[in-house]
């Protein structure tokens, strides 16, 4: 909106800059060159002004405004092409006249429309369209002062009341999003303290947890479940989409996971779990999931997945990759999906990485996508001690760029 007032002023503004006799001079242009120029500007200056009146007025009744946008784009295309002729077309100049007096008592009757409303800004235009508008007639009326045109007084105090107009609209708008960034910082807050600040500590299991949003707030969540000092119940999920809807799933994620602690031992039944109890709330949105409990009494990984990258699993002894695939349906739009699990040993020197697909799909710094066979070799050959710093290494080399998606990534060591 300040856009189109600046355009409008300046239009204006350059028309009583070639009609003034000394800049006329100063040019060395005296006679009546300047006159076709200012008739182009006298055309075009009819358009910013109903491009404000439809951003500030909307279609106005039955698309009033609407259709006074069009006529006077229609005008311009065909009055501008007549000043250049040699011989002068009358009724040009009087359809202007009729299309700025048209705007004018337009935008008036809706200013006195609304001058009831509560906070209007087209009810706060009334009385500078109406000094505008009075000015207006005794121009056309040819009325002078000190035998100059009073047109510009009036277009001085209208500018001074859309310019008006277009500031409040931009404060209200700097104000909203004030409003936005404090609910987002409060969002950020909440989704913080569902995240668990520091991995669970278990005999012979280290872990490291890596979460980084693409935005305030983020659609990934992990978590875990305690059931005794050797067993470990491991939860990553992503919600689909990104900001605030995504990370409002989340943080339901973060009650529903916990109320599923009896079935701690099962995956599959705690992604049955979560669909049930998730599928009414999701609003068309989906998650995926994986999930795996680490016995270190049997020394096995137990997994499950719904619809997630499969869980990297690399052996120590061996240097073999495993890919725990097992995958049934995403969470949400299947209210009957069932999922199975999988069972594989897990032994001393063993890796366990559960990742989000931000990870696989973000670019290295060549602009490559990393991928996941990038990805198993990459944590086959890490000799760190320190799960913490594997992770660290590893998201040095995909947040290099524009980051395109959340990332979250949880590694265990089993020692």
């Amino acid at each position: 909106m300040l856009l189109l007032v600046g355009a409008f002023s300046i239009l204006y503004s350059a028309r009583l800059f070639v009609q003034n006799e000394l800049v006329r001079d100063a040019f060395n242009r005296p006679g009546n060159e300047y006159i076709p120029w200012a008739l182009c500007i006298t055309y075009l200056i009819n358009i910013p002004f109903a491009l404000f009146a439809r951003d500030l007025l909307g279609r106005g009744w039955k698309g009033s405004v609407v259709i006074w946008l069009r006529l006077c784009v229609a005008f311009a295309v065909i009055a501008i092409p007549t000043v250049f002729i040699p011989y002068k077309l009358s009724w040009v100049g009087s359809l202007n006249d009729l299309l700025v007096v048209g705007l004018t008592v337009l935008m008036l009757l809706h200013a006195i429309a609304e001058r009831r409303a509560r906070d209007s800004l087209a009810a706060s235009l009334l009385w500078p369209l109406v000094i505008f508008g009075v000015f207006v007639v005794l121009e056309n009326a040819r009325v002078r002062v000190g035998g100059r045109s009073v047109e510009p007084i009036g277009f001085l105090i209208l500018l001074g009341g859309l310019a008006s107009i277009a500031l409040r609209r931009a404060l209200a708008t700097e104000r909203k999003l004030i409003d936005v960034e404090q609910e987002l910082s409060t969002a950020r807050r909440i989704q913080n303290a569902i995240i668990p600040r520091s991995p669970p500590t278990l005999n012979g299991i280290r872990i490291a947890t890596r979460y980084q949003p693409m935005t305030s707030v983020a659609g990934d969540f992990y978590d875990f479940l305690v059931s005794s000092d050797d067993v470990l119940t491991i939860l990553v999920a992503d919600v689909s989409g990104h900001g605030v809807p995504a990370a409002l799933v989340a943080c339901m994620l973060k009650v529903c996971f916990e109320a599923q602690r009896n079935n701690a031992a099962d995956p599959a039944a705690i992604l049955s779990g979560l669909s049930l109890m998730l599928r009414a709330s999701l609003g068309g949105q989906y998650m995926t999931a994986a999930c795996a409990v680490i016995d270190r009494n049997a020394s096995t990984v137990t997994y499950a997945g719904a619809g997630h990258p499969p869980t990297l699993l690399a052996r120590g002894k061996t240097g073999d990759l495993v890919l725990l695939a097992e995958n049934g349906l995403i969470i949400g739009p299947f209210p009957k999906a069932t999922y199975v699990n999988i069972s594989v040993p897990f032994h001393l020197g063993d890796k366990l990485l559960l990742y989000t697909d931000g990870i696989t799909e973000a670019n290295d710094p060549a602009g490559e996508e990393f991928g996941r066979e990038r990805l198993g070799q990459f944590l086959l050959r890490s000799s760190e001690s320190e799960p913490g710093v594997v992770l660290d290494r590893l998201f040095a080399q995909i947040t290099t760029g524009n980051q395109q998606d959340d990332l979250t990534a949880v590694l265990v060591y089993l020692e």
